[in-house]
């Protein structure tokens, strides 16, 4: 888990039992991805009188003590990120390396992706109407049965996401964007 930032939980034998990560890849390389242990509305269903919703739910389960009993939360993972590794065929022809063409080697890996959409470059006046435009990844998420509260905006250039920095709470590359 991030835990605080520095240190997080080791939660292996839990992500072992998550039916949709790969227990092998064709990847040589070393490979950091990032994401999201998810319940989805429907693995949801039987555990809804007991426990107040699905995102409170799958961030407890995975960090539960027993493999068997995580497993059998039926948790989901979804990849929205790769820290490390993929895109080399980028880099070898001198082009930027996008997020996008990262997502899709992780898909063809086995892993389960996030909903995106690739816009273009917008200023914030154009912010609004952009997230209007683009209001259908909401409904992918809800057809999918992926419970969210928001939208991350992110360059699609690796090196340009890299470039704008981070702070201690977060990445500048990416702008998180709540709905009501």
């Amino acid at each position: 888990t991030r835990g605080n930032g520095i240190v997080g939980e080791d939660i292996l034998h839990n992500a072992l039992q998550v039916k949709n990560i790969p227990n092998k890849i064709d990847y040589k390389e070393e490979l950091i991805v990032a994401g999201e242990i998810i319940c989805t509305y429907k693995d949801f269903e039987p555990f809804a009188a007991e426990y107040k919703n699905p995102r409170n739910f799958a961030s407890g389960s995975i960090r539960l003590l027993s493999s068997k009993e995580s497993a059998s939360r039926n948790l989901t993972f979804v990849a929205w990120d790769v820290i490390k590794g993929l895109s080399q065929t980028s880099e070898e022809l001198g082009v930027p390396t996008l997020l996008t063409c990262k997502l899709a080697e992780l898909n063809e890996l086995g892993f389960t992706i996030v909903p995106f959409h690739n816009c273009n470059k917008i200023d914030m006046e154009d912010f609004n109407s952009e997230y209007n435009r683009i209001g259908y990844v909401k409904q992918l998420a809800q057809n999918a049965q992926y419970p969210i509260d928001g939208l991350v905006f992110k360059y699609n250039n690796c090196d340009e996401y890299e470039a704008a920095g981070r702070t201690d709470h977060h990445f500048k590359g990416g702008l998180a964007y709540k709905l009501y």
